[in-house]
C-alpha cells in the first residue's frame, strides 16, 4: 500500500515524496514496516539543476550468497523468528547539466546507503541437506558509498551513453553464536563489491530501416575466498595423508575483471496488414569470445601418475563464450 505525490512550489523547485506500508508473513510469523521517501530537484538554470533523495527500505527475502572456491551459491531465504528483514537507508545528492543546446546529458551523483540485519553464512557453515539452515547465518551490518558518473547523448543518428560508477560496499559481523563473527568481526568487502563499474551503449542509424547497436561492460571482478595454502594431517588408521586448506580473511581474493562486448543489427521490415510493425535482429553476445571467470577450483598435481600430491593449481571456470543469435519481433 502506498501514496505519492509531486509538488512544485514554484518555477524552480520540484518535490516528490511518498510512504509506502509494505507486509510479508512466512508461516506464523509476520513483519511489516513503513518506506518513506522524498527527491527534491532545484533549477539553477534551464540547463543546470540540483537534486537530493532520501529513501528507508526492507528486505524481507534474503539473497545469501557462499563465495568460496567451489561452485557459487546463493540461496534465497525468508524472514522468520530467527532471520529478522534487512533495513537500509540511503541518501544521495547530484548535479545534472544540459550542453550543446540540449544535445547532451551529463549528471554526477553522490550516495551513500547503510543497512542493518544484513544475512551472511558462518565460517564452515553446512549448506546443503540442512533442513534447519538458519543456524549457519550469522547477522550483521553493511554501508555502501560511491558516485556515478553519467554521460548521454540524446539526438542525431548517432546516439547512446556512458556509465561509470567507482563505489564500495562493505559489511561488519562482530562475534556471535557461539563464534568469533566473520573475519573476527573486522570489516570485509562482500562479494558483490565492485570497485569500477564501466558501461558504455551507442545506437547508431545507418539507413532508415537499418541500426546498428552496441554495448561494453567492464566491471572490477567478484570478491572471492580461496585458500593461502595447505597443510598435511596424518589419518588416524592407515598411512595416508589429508591436506587440510588454510584460508586467509573472507573475500581476501579478487578473480579476474568481467568485461563483454554484444553487438546487433536490427532490420526494420515493411509493415503488412498483420504486423504493422516488426524487425531482425541479428546478434552476438560476447562478441569477442572472453572468458570470464565463474568460479575457480583447485586440481592436485601429482608426482607421476599415481604418485603424491606435489602441489595445487587453480582453474578457472567460465561460461556463456560467443553467442549469435536472432530474433524476430512484431507488434500487432
Amino acid at each position: 500500500m502506498y501514496a505519492s505525490d509531486n509538488f512544485k512550489p514554484s518555477e524552480k523547485w520540484q518535490l516528490e515524496y511518498g510512504l509506502r506500508l509494505t507486509g510479508f508473513q512466512s508461516g506464523s510469523n509476520a513483519y511489516g514496516g513503513l518506506e518513506p521517501r522524498g527527491a527534491a530537484r532545484y533549477s539553477l538554470s534551464p540547463k543546470t539543476s540540483l537534486k537530493a533523495s532520501y529513501a528507508l527500505m526492507y528486505q524481507y527475502v534474503h539473497l545469501v550468497t557462499n563465495s568460496g572456491a567451489t561452485l557459487p551459491t546463493d540461496i534465497w531465504y525468508p524472514s522468520r523468528l530467527s532471520v529478522k528483514p534487512q533495513r537500509s537507508q540511503q541518501v544521495a545528492t547530484g548535479v545534472s547539466f544540459l550542453l550543446g543546446d540540449g544535445k547532451y546529458l551529463l549528471s554526477n551523483e553522490l550516495y551513500y546507503k547503510w543497512a542493518q540485519n544484513q544475512v551472511d553464512f558462518k565460517d564452515g557453515a553446512q549448506l546443503f541437506v540442512n533442513p534447519d539452515l538458519d543456524t549457519e547465518f550469522l547477522f550483521g551490518k553493511g554501508w555502501a558509498y560511491g558516485t556515478e558518473l553519467y554521460l548521454e547523448k540524446k539526438t542525431g543518428r548517432t546516439t547512446g551513453w556512458i556509465g561509470y560508477t567507482l563505489a564500495w560496499s562493505k559489511r561488519k559481523f562482530p562475534p556471535q553464536r557461539g563464534t568469533s563473527g566473520i573475519n573476527g568481526g573486522r570489516t570485509f568487502y562482500p562479494n558483490y563489491d565492485r570497485r569500477h563499474n564501466l558501461t558504455v551503449v551507442v545506437l547508431h542509424q545507418l539507413t532508415e530501416r537499418l541500426n546498428l547497436t552496441g554495448s561494453f561492460v567492464y566491471t572490477t571482478g567478484n570478491a572471492t575466498t580461496l585458500p593461502a595454502g595447505r597443510f598435511a594431517v596424518q589419518e588416524v588408521f592407515g598411512d595416508d595423508l589429508s591436506a587440510v586448506p588454510i584460508y586467509p580473511d573472507r573475500n581476501s581474493y579478487r578473480l579476474a575483471p568481467y568485461n563483454r562486448l554484444d553487438l546487433g543489427l536490427v532490420w526494420k521490415l515493411k509493415p503488412n496488414r498483420w504486423f504493422p510493425e516488426s524487425d531482425l535482429t541479428f546478434s552476438a553476445y560476447n562478441a569477442y569470445n572472453r572468458r570470464n571467470p565463474y568460479f575457480v577450483y583447485f586440481d592436485q598435481v601429482r608426482d607421476g601418475e599415481d604418485g603424491p600430491v606435489t602441489s595445487y593449481r587453480a582453474r578457472q571456470v567460465s561460461l556463456f563464450p560467443v553467442i549469435p543469435a536472432v530474433t524476430y519481433n512484431f507488434k500487432f
